[in-house]
């Protein structure tokens, strides 16, 4: 088995939590691959980038969906109604994360491989580098699969809170979520 180190040293290994624990939007959080570098990737690669406003998209089509929906009056049975219709969104944006990140392992060690071959002179070098380039596409390509599938499970998971709380949805507006933080960060700094 293939140890991934952390940033903080070497003597740091991270253990795959993705591919042992339960999935959830906090998993999901720790998971997901970071926007900047998925834009990074697809432009690396020549990859569509993933659409910005996918988790606005995400959001606005769940809340049509629970509109629609016809939802338990108790409040109880509304909760695990709608925690079912998150469920399978988390689910697959967790696979596809842990998925991505194994494949990005593998890719890692086809450029190991590659590399070592270089160094030490060996033959066959050309089954090498295709294989070293193949398994860097798929990473790249799953790590693109991995944040579009994060992206709508955080954009459902946020029409989906709006309707635990009975509140009416309301469009995502980032100066409105920048005031609340700061509001909801005065009162915990009381």
């Amino acid at each position: 088995m293939r140890y991934e180190t952390m940033t903080l040293g070497s003597n740091v290994i991270r253990f795959p939590v993705e591919l042992r624990a339960k999935p959830s939007i906090d998993l999901l959080i720790e998971v997901a691959p970071d926007s900047r570098e998925v834009e990074l990737i697809a432009e690396a690669f020549g990859f569509d980038p993933p659409d910005p406003d996918g988790r606005s998209k995400a959001d606005r089509a769940m809340a049509q969906t629970i509109a629609k929906t016809d939802l338990p009056a108790d409040a109880k049975e509304r909760r695990a109604a709608l925690n079912a219709m998150l469920k399978p969104l988390v689910d697959r944006a967790v696979a596809a994360c842990g998925e991505a990140r194994q494949t990005a392992l593998r890719s890692d060690e086809a450029g190991e491989k590659l590399a070592s071959a270089q160094i030490e002179g060996g033959y066959w070098l050309a089954p090498l580098e295709d294989a070293a380039n193949h398994w860097a596409v798929e990473a790249a390509r799953l790590q693109l699969i991995a944040y579009e599938a994060a992206e709508a499970a955080h954009g459902a998971g946020r029409a989906i809170e709006f309707a635990k709380r009975d509140e009416p949805w309301r469009p995502s507006n980032v100066d409105e979520d920048v005031d609340a933080l700061i509001a909801a960060q005065r009162v915990l700094a009381r």
